[in-house]
């Protein structure tokens, strides 16, 4: 029999990716669920409706939930931080209480950005220090799921990129508005990012959800990263080779340029996972070929034309 999988969040950017992997597989059910763009293969469903939540697990019944759904933009976080706290924080303890109640095992989606990145690379041990209002709204949110039961997994991942449907889903691949301007456009060179593939992670998350099948033992915290580091003019000078763009008018900000502030290198390590045989196997400009392939509506959408490999 299949086991059924809950998804949260996947319509998003990494929900979209572990769902599409989880359903190369024949081993799983997957409950896709998410709030904006809602397909037919997608149920709607508002996380922050306890009672309306509590009744779609009890009716659907999944054995494991990954929690992909968060207010993930830092900026948007410092601007609105109710609701930030709304969906990481009330939807994931509201989340955690209902997989418990109806016997589901949760694994939660967190950020690097839980440290303050003055002390990398960091360790599953090490203790938060968030510098801005996201960090600490994920860092409420793993205290919400760990104090609620401590069965259930915590996965901690670093800045992320894939196949988008518009390129603001991705704090790397909007980043290709900036290969268009016709002025000087100023990018980052001060914060030291691990920039990780959603297709990586989805295959991680395959594995460690196996895992968590045969041995009834995956909790607590978990990292996963990429190995390259770079800023986010490295990343976009990347960009602009494999596009064949000038990249000559995108000048790098020795200091930090984003509206919330951000940690300088909140660098993981990845121990735990590694421990069972689970690291990232895609580099950075491998994933980013894959990413484009993926992405041609959106970069059509802006002008863009990606010539496949």
């Amino acid at each position: 029999m299949k086991m059924k999988v809950m998804v949260t969040g996947a319509t998003g950017l990494l929900g979209r990716a572990v769902v599409k992997q989880l359903r190369l597989h024949n081993d799983y059910h997957v409950i896709a669920c998410g709030f904006s763009r809602v397909q037919a293969d997608v149920y709607l469903l508002d996380l922050t409706e306890q009672d309306a939540l509590d009744a779609f697990i009890e009716t659907h019944r999944p054995t494991l939930i990954i929690h992909c759904a968060a207010e993930r933009r830092p900026d948007v976080s410092e601007l609105a931080p109710e609701a930030a706290l709304a969906l990481n924080v009330s939807a994931s303890n509201g989340l955690a209480l209902a997989a418990k109640r109806h016997g589901a095992w949760l694994l939660y989606i967190s950020t690097d950005y839980v440290f303050d990145g003055k002390s990398p690379d960091y360790s599953e041990q090490d203790p938060p220090n968030p510098v801005n209002f996201y960090g600490e709204s994920k860092w409420l949110g793993e205290q919400a799921v760990s104090g609620c039961s401590k069965e259930f997994a915590i996965l901690r991942l670093p800045i992320l990129y894939g196949a988008v449907e518009r390129i603001e889903e991705s704090a790397i691949l909007v980043m290709l508005a900036q290969l268009q301007a016709t002025t000087t456009v100023q990018q980052d060179d001060w914060a030291i990012r691990s920039p990780t593939s959603t297709l990586d992670i989805a295959h991680a998350v395959i594995k460690l959800i196996n895992h968590q099948r045969q041995s009834n033992n995956v909790r607590g915290v978990y990292h996963f990263s990429a190995s390259e580091r770079m800023t986010k003019y490295e990343m976009v000078k990347t960009m602009a080779r494999l596009l064949g763009l000038a990249a000559d008018h995108i000048e790098p900000a020795s200091h930090p340029i984003d509206t919330a502030k951000r940690p300088q290198n909140c660098s993981l390590s990845c121990c735990r996972l590694t421990s069972l045989g689970i690291i990232s196997t895609i580099k950075f400009e491998q994933g980013l070929k894959y990413s484009l392939d993926e992405s041609a509506a959106a970069l059509q959408g802006i002008g863009l034309y990606y010539q496949q490999n």
